[in-house]
């Protein structure tokens, strides 16, 4: 064999190392470039989520502020057609998803997105209730005796029994059909026991009357504590309500 034959044969081996080695290099620069695009594709679909988790957000808060004074019926039902079509989080690939930090944030972004809608929906439900009790009890407790036997010394019972209790035993029967708030069983006692104080009051009276003999009454002390526990009870509320509207119509 030639010198030159031996030359080939020595450095054959050694071009087609040097070969795979380039073709090695140029699959880890594919891959990586493939992988940097996965990561760059899961960002741009965070980011596009993100900002329309944004508008979203504008939107809803824009429904709410214009509604906030209204029957909290009524707000519930602007609320939940604002929310009822909520921006969603596209597909991207799973290598992009793993590694893209932009991602992740929009994944925690959407698992938190409807919360404080939710809160403010469950408020409302909470203050529908509520106010509809407060402005019965408020209703009952402006009722005045003064309005159905008039003032003075009474020289018979008539009026009594016949207007008097009855106006406030129809404004038990009222108290009894309106639905008591979750939690506030206290304060119905206290506003329903003021009223029966009323007609407790009155019968006697109306007995004693009959009976030729002295009796009056004052039912001030009961109503004004039933009065000032339903005013603190519809701060409450009211306070809650703000406090949620708040939460989507200024979340900063």
């Amino acid at each position: 064999m030639s010198a030159r034959g031996r030359r080939l044969t020595i450095f054959l081996p050694v071009l087609v190392t040097l070969a795979l080695g380039v073709l090695v290099g140029l699959l880890v620069v594919v891959q990586a470039q493939r992988q940097n695009a996965q990561v760059t594709e899961a960002d741009d679909v965070a980011t596009q989520y993100l900002a329309d988790v944004s508008t979203f957000r504008s939107e809803v808060g824009r429904e709410v502020r214009g509604v906030r004074q209204a029957d909290p019926g009524d707000l519930r039902r602007v609320l939940r057609k604002a929310v009822a079509d909520p921006p969603e989080l596209g597909d991207a690939p799973a290598y992009g998803t793993e590694r893209s930090e932009v991602w992740q944030e929009a994944v925690a972004t959407q698992q938190a997105l409807l919360q404080p809608y939710r809160r403010l929906d469950r408020t409302l439900r909470r203050a529908d209730v509520a106010l509809a009790y407060i402005e019965t009890a408020r209703k009952v407790l402006g009722m005045r005796a003064s309005d159905y036997v008039g003032t003075g010394v009474l020289s018979d019972s008539a009026a009594v029994r016949a207007r008097l209790i009855p106006a406030f035993a129809r404004a038990r029967a009222e108290l009894d059909s309106v639905r008591v708030p979750q939690g506030q069983q206290r304060l119905a006692a206290t506003v329903r026991g003021a009223v029966q104080y009323v007609i407790d009051q009155a019968t006697a009276l109306a007995d004693s009357v009959e009976a030729n003999r002295g009796f009056s009454f004052t039912y001030a002390e009961q109503f004004q504590t039933a009065i000032d526990a339903v005013d603190d009870y519809a701060t409450v509320v009211n306070g809650d309500v703000a406090e949620a509207i708040n939460a989507v119509t200024d979340p900063g």
